[in-house]
């Protein structure tokens, strides 16, 4: 290859890495958010605390987050060997690899078809476009662009091998087992790599030029017959082999991982509708990139005339496809690389957990652009100026992509700013409840209120979020409202067993203590191992009388959960101060009460004050005045920070718990222990 040709694809690579680095620069000031970058880095202490032996060897074996990518693993692994917890590390970690990915296609698709430019420019709109924000930005969605890589030298060392084979060079034994290497690594990043080897199918017949259907079409630089349609199956066999058993890992993974209650539920006609109207709106994303988001709506019931409109879109694009398999082979490539790709993450066959999303784009969106680069290109070229229109009009079009992706990127900047981007807002209903949840975590209740309202405007018979919107209402403290809301999820879907909690708690706040109690043991007989419920049932025996049964269910929740400072602290009040002779123990109630405090580093007079009582019905009445003493001095010096804090209220609490602690005191001075009056 001449040198002057070389010189014009390092300018190329050159750019198109920079670019990229440039374009996500801002990302490396990035957060984590908590859209899994708990699950894949932050709270997974497989992965949080670097590389080690028994950890590299959970990666090969788990199938943790209903997947089995341990690459993907060791990937997050490494980067926080070498970042430790700063997320810029991570965010810079994904900038480079899509920026490698980048270089690569376009090395690739010059080597397959010896299109300089339209490859340039196909790599470009890829490396650009804001569909691939959400691969690039999001650290937990490493597995994308890093498979991307290895999905790249893949293609790559296939390309070599066919092209040295049909020249008789040796070394294409060589590349062919590169391939078969990068497509095993690519399916432990990622198994939606499965569809390579029909994708090398599609390249072996353009523009490789390796298989005849018919007419052969017009092959890049096909000076040879082609080896026939046998050979060329054979040799996929071991990448069908690795798919088959990369799906089954899919599948077993799958089973461990609960499916999102929207995809479980689906008809099948639903899902067809579903998977018609997620390739439109592809194809709609591509070409103008507007209203991306983290979630979308995932709608099935569309005015007909517009799913008409677009089943004869798709099927309008197909007949064209096969029209013009001959003269324009690139857009049968192009067109089932993108269809096919995308088969893998719809919800035809299983529940998937999303519908749709920006990162399924990633890989399949190659097929698109090289469709429409390479029809542009010979468009351009049936006119003399044809070629400098379409040279500025790709420019503007790559400063579009570049400014919309630098818009889209600020929205990957904190959790806030990305639970607030709500693509579609008159329909995401999912959206509006991700965002409610968000705001509700905040202790922002009325803002969540209204984000729960939405939601439930678009789906009012949606049980979980009128569920949502009961905890929300619980928290506001509008019990009956919660209430209310409680039952109607119940009655929209009475299979739903997580409800009971929430439910009796507002229950119990309302003092309904029978049916509360009735919500608790509900939640405890769907799931026994629910230590809230078993400490909420405690509290519930407790208030109504029933200190002994009160006492075992509180056991019950720290035997399951030991680390329960507010439940130690209830537990050991009960066993410290009860009126009833036979359930109190001392010794016991110091143990607990110790923990608790322990547990909070002995900084809330609250748990020191249960402490010292149970100092005092264990006989250490010298323990039980200094306790009591500490408690005192901790909530007055509570008072003072709060009158400075401008919080009356709290301040007012903090006073009457320190004199509360005064008069406990002056009894523990005097050998007696404090105990609560029996109940008439």
């Amino acid at each position: 290859m001449a040198r002057k040709d070389w010189l014009r694809a390092l300018v190329v690579c050159l750019v198109l890495g920079v670019g990229t680095i440039s374009l996500y620069s801002p990302a490396l000031m990035f957060h984590f958010v908590n859209f899994e970058d708990q699950v894949y880095v932050t709270a997974n202490p497989h992965v949080n605390h670097g590389l080690t032996g028994d950890d590299l060897g959970w990666a090969f074996q788990t199938f943790y987050a209903g997947k089995w990518q341990p690459l993907t693993w060791v990937s997050h692994m490494v980067d926080c060997q070498v970042f430790g917890p700063k997320a810029g590390g991570h965010h810079a970690t994904n900038v480079a690899l899509h920026a490698l990915s980048s270089v690569l296609l376009f090395l690739l698709l010059w080597d397959m078809t010896d299109r300089f430019w339209r490859s340039a420019a196909v790599a470009a709109f890829f490396a650009w476009h804001p569909l691939h924000v959400e691969s690039v930005a999001w650290i937990a969605d490493r597995k994308d662009i890093l498979s991307g890589v290895f999905w790249m030298l893949a293609l790559w060392a296939y390309v070599r091998y066919a092209k040295n084979l049909k020249a008789q060079i040796p070394s294409h034994k060589l590349f062919y087992a590169l391939a078969v290497l990068s497509f095993a690594l690519g399916l432990m990043v990622n198994w939606l790599l499965v569809t390579l080897p029909c994708v090398m199918l599609l390249l072996d017949w353009w523009p490789l030029g390796r298989l005849r259907f018919g007419a052969q079409p017009a092959a890049e630089g096909a000076t040879q017959p082609a080896p026939g349609v046998g050979p060329v199956l054979i040799e996929k066999i071991p990448f069908a082999l690795l798919s088959v058993v990369s799906c089954i890992l899919a599948v077993c993974a799958g089973h461990r991982e609960a499916a999102s209650l929207a995809a479980v539920h689906l008809s099948l006609k639903n899902r067809i509708v579903a998977a018609g109207l997620s390739y439109f709106h592809y194809v709609e994303k591509t070409v103008w990139p507007s209203d991306l988001g983290p979630l979308y709506p995932a709608l099935y019931h569309q005015p007909k005339l517009e799913l008409i409109g677009i089943a004869l879109f798709l099927l309008g694009i197909s007949a064209l496809v096969i029209r013009f398999r001959n003269s324009r082979p690139y857009w049968l490539v192009g067109w089932v690389w993108f269809v096919g790709m995308l088969v893998p993450t719809l919800s035809l066959f299983h529940a998937n957990s999303q519908i749709m999303a920006d990162r399924y784009m990633y890989l399949p969106s190659i097929g698109l652009l090289i469709l429409i680069c390479w029809e542009a290109a010979d468009v351009a070229g049936q006119w003399p100026a044809g070629r400098i229109v379409l040279g500025i009009l790709c420019g503007v079009a790559l400063a579009g992509c570049c400014v919309a992706s630098s818009f889209q990127l600020r929205y990957w900047k904190n959790e806030g700013a990305l639970a607030s981007r709500i693509a579609e807002p008159n329909f995401n209903y999912m959206g509006h409840a991700d965002y409610g949840s968000f705001l509700m975590a905040r202790n922002q209740f009325p803002e969540a209120q209204v984000e729960y309202e939405k939601a439930i405007s678009i789906m009012p018979r949606y049980a979980p979020f009128q569920a949502m919107l009961g905890e929300d209402l619980f928290l506001e403290h509008k019990y009956d409202n919660a209430i209310e809301k409680f039952r109607l999820a119940q009655q929209l879907d009475p299979r739903m067993t997580g409800i009971h909690l929430p439910w009796g708690r507002a229950l119990l706040a309302q003092k309904h203590l029978k049916e509360a109690a009735s919500e608790f043991l509900m939640a405890l007989n769907a799931d026994p191992k629910n230590f809230e419920a078993h400490n909420w049932l405690g509290r519930d025996y407790a208030i109504s009388g029933q200190t002994s049964a009160g006492v075992e269910e509180f056991r019950r929740s720290i035997a399951l959960q030991p680390n329960q400072p507010n439940v130690l602290n209830d537990l050991a009040w009960i066993l410290a101060t009860s009126s009833k002779a036979e359930i109190r123990n001392g010794a016991d109630a110091v143990t607990f009460a110790a923990q608790a405090c322990a547990l909070t580093h002995s900084s809330q007079p609250v748990l020191l004050g249960t402490l010292a009582a149970a100092y005092a019905e264990a006989g250490r009445f010298d323990d039980a005045v200094a306790t009591a003493q500490q408690a005192h001095d901790i909530a007055a010096a509570n008072v003072t920070l709060a009158e400075k804090a401008n919080q009356p209220a709290a301040a007012r609490a903090e006073n009457a718990l320190a004199a509360r602690n005064l008069e406990l005191l002056q009894l523990y001075r005097s050998h007696r222990p404090f105990h609560e009056k029996a109940v008439k």
